[in-house]
């Protein structure tokens, strides 16, 4: 039952699937590729489909160049396949091929109409005025080698596949027998009595004399180094070196903000508490009650039925049934019971926040800024692309930023957090850890792919220097390594003293007589869960302790300051029928992991009835 669970904590597997299976143009897609092989067979047969090795080969390069900015640029093709990149590509090859053939066998067809519908609303082929632009759409497939043909064609089998998707995954309800026993695990709190040793209670002990500094240093090396440093050349493309090129008028702002109105629309909010009840007696008694004016403290109470806050609300935040009579409620009335799939609902309105609309004028200045950013991060593309040619054209990095009049940076020393030798951050330099892992990833003396930071231009680098780390010299932070050595021997005095108050507890000793023989107070924890998503503060091994405990039950863990002793001194357990929108959320995720193994015993199916074969000699090198 808890492989159940950890399968429903795992929903994304569904979204996963159908990602693989979708074209996302942002993310380059899996969708019509070059065919070839020269001679040989087909290196993936799934029933009369055939791909050939040169088809996998070219998605599986198209998924090595996707993943290369999380990789600094620098994922060679052998490490992608060490990494089982290969082995995911021709599951998803397999995948999509499957459903193909089952889509094929049931007749299926997609509406071109409609893919025509989605590809101009898809905000990745909207031009400067943010409306759909085929010359923006016929660009951005070029780049990604997509044809119009070729493109709208994945589309038409993409679509097929997620209706076949939904099909199987849509509609699946996880029974309670299921999941409220597992929201009872989950959801399961306890409250603990904390008892923190200080490291600072505990005297400082005397510095060690040279002899045992001298053995610590030697022992302890590792944790004294000067990090790698790198000196780098590198080129900058920012928004700013184009912003002068971008012009904005009047009729642009205009049309922005017809498009982007709702984004000004503050709808109505209201604050609501409500009661549920499962059966339409006491849904027929609350009506009455209600009728009488009685506020819904007095029908819960009349009811037995506990009042659940809801906080502040939108009209989307409720079923649509719930909503309209919620919202046709005055403030501080309580309106008659309304049937939903979760029961029947008495809802009263505490606050009404109204709804507003920002005027043109209020927002006009976030539109200017948003539309000339847009159009300099256009331009900027394009620059790149430039920049791009005249690399591959021969071009040095020096002699390419010249051409194009970008800045050029040169950096002496840079150590991989982004720091000079001083401590301090390196200046003009992108603050992303892309550019950091780029640096620090790419070949000495070679120059680095263009590389973009996301919203604020591109980069090249190149390293023109390496010094390795190296062990700093004791005579240079003698004071550094003598408070090393006394912390350490501090916080094992504390962890000492915490573990025999740990004992005392053990014995039976209350929690307050053993924080007051210690000088300390006892703080008693907010209830947390297994997660510690609560914001405890407790470290997660005692968390876990605790929850293999029996009430009374004690752990200690490590803290960066100290030493923390815990007593678990209540458990509070979960009824699922008290907060049906966590027991909801509960059903959801079983629900999600059931539409997980119904698509993959599909799939299965599918493997066994259409056959499925992969020549993996053909796929072992590249072509």
């Amino acid at each position: 039952m808890l492989d159940v669970f950890r399968k429903a904590s795992k929903a994304w597997i569904v979204k996963l699937l159908f990602a693989l299976l979708t074209l996302s143009f942002v993310s380059w897609g899996v969708g019509d590729v070059i065919r070839g092989g020269g001679n040989r067979g087909p290196a993936i047969e799934v029933g009369k489909i055939s791909i050939s090795a040169g088809e996998v080969n070219t998605e599986f390069k198209r998924e090595v160049e996707r993943l290369q900015p999380l990789f600094g640029g620098k994922l060679t093709a052998a490490e992608a396949r060490k990494l089982g990149l290969m082995d995911r590509t021709i599951d998803t090859i397999i995948s999509r091929s499957l459903l193909d053939e089952a889509g094929r066998g049931l007749g299926l067809a997609a509406n071109d109409e409609a893919i025509v519908r989605r590809t101009q609303s898809n905000p990745a082929f909207r031009g400067a005025t943010g409306q759909y632009d085929r010359d923006v759409f016929r660009q951005r497939l070029a780049r990604v080698g997509y044809t119009e043909e070729s493109y709208l064609r994945a589309e038409r089998s993409n679509t097929i596949r997620n209706q076949m998707g939904e099909t199987l995954a849509g509609g699946i309800a996880a029974p309670a027998v299921l999941a409220d026993p597992l929201q009872r695990y989950r959801e399961e709190r306890r409250v603990a009595e904390a008892i923190m040793i200080k490291d600072e209670s505990v005297p400082l002990p005397a510095a060690p004399d040279a002899a045992a500094l001298e053995t610590y240093f030697k022992d302890n090396t590792g944790r004294f180094m000067a990090p790698e440093y790198r000196a780098l050349t590198v080129l900058l493309l920012r928004p700013a070196d184009v912003a002068g090129n971008v012009d904005i008028d009047e009729m642009m702002v205009r049309e922005a903000y017809q498009q982007r109105q709702d984004e000004f629309n503050t709808p109505e909010r209201r604050e609501i508490s409500q009661i549920v009840l499962e059966d339409q007696s006491a849904a027929a008694k609350a009506t009455d009650l209600a009728t009488q004016g009685k506020d819904l403290a007095v029908i819960a109470k009349e009811l037995n039925s506990p009042v659940l806050d809801l906080g502040i609300v939108e009209r989307r935040d409720l079923p649509d049934g719930l909503s309209d009579a919620v919202f046709k409620l005055a403030s501080g009335k309580t309106g008659q019971p309304v049937k939903t799939a979760l029961g029947w609902h008495v809802v009263k309105v505490s606050t009404i926040q109204a709804g507003r609309t920002r005027g043109f004028n209020e927002v006009k200045g976030q539109l200017e800024q948003d539309l000339r950013r847009e159009k300099a991060l256009d331009a900027l593309s394009e620059l790149a692309t430039k920049l791009e040619d005249a690399l591959g054209g021969g071009a040095t990095l020096e002699e390419a930023g010249k051409r194009f009049n970008l800045k050029t940076v040169k950096v002496a020393a840079l150590d991989a957090q982004g720091n000079g030798p001083n401590g301090k951050p390196v200046a003009d330099l992108p603050k992303s850890d892309q550019f950091l892992d780029v640096a620090f990833h790419n070949e000495p003396g070679t120059e680095s792919p263009l590389t973009e930071v996301q919203n604020n231009g591109y980069f090249l680098l190149r390293v023109d220097g390496v010094t390795p780390p190296a062990p700093k010299a004791l005579a240079d932070i003698k004071t550094e390594v003598i408070a090393t050595w006394q912390a350490e021997k501090r916080h094992d005095a504390a962890k000492a003293k915490a573990d025999k108050l740990a004992e005392r507890l053990k014995a039976g000793d209350s929690a307050q007589a053993v924080a007051q023989s210690a000088g300390v107070v006892v703080e008693t924890t907010k209830p947390f869960t297994r997660e510690g998503k609560e914001g405890t503060a407790l470290p997660a091994p005692v968390v876990a302790e605790l929850f293999r405990a029996a009430q009374g039950g004690v752990a200690v863990g490590t803290m960066p300051n100290g030493v923390l002793v815990a007593r678990l001194a209540k458990i509070i357990p979960v009824n699922p029928s008290e907060n049906m929108a966590a027991t909801a959320g509960a059903r959801r995720q079983i629900s999600q992991a059931v539409a997980t193994d119904i698509v993959d015993q599909y799939l299965a199916a599918l493997n066994a009835s259409l056959g499925v074969k992969v020549d993996r000699s053909q796929l072992a090198t590249e072509e």
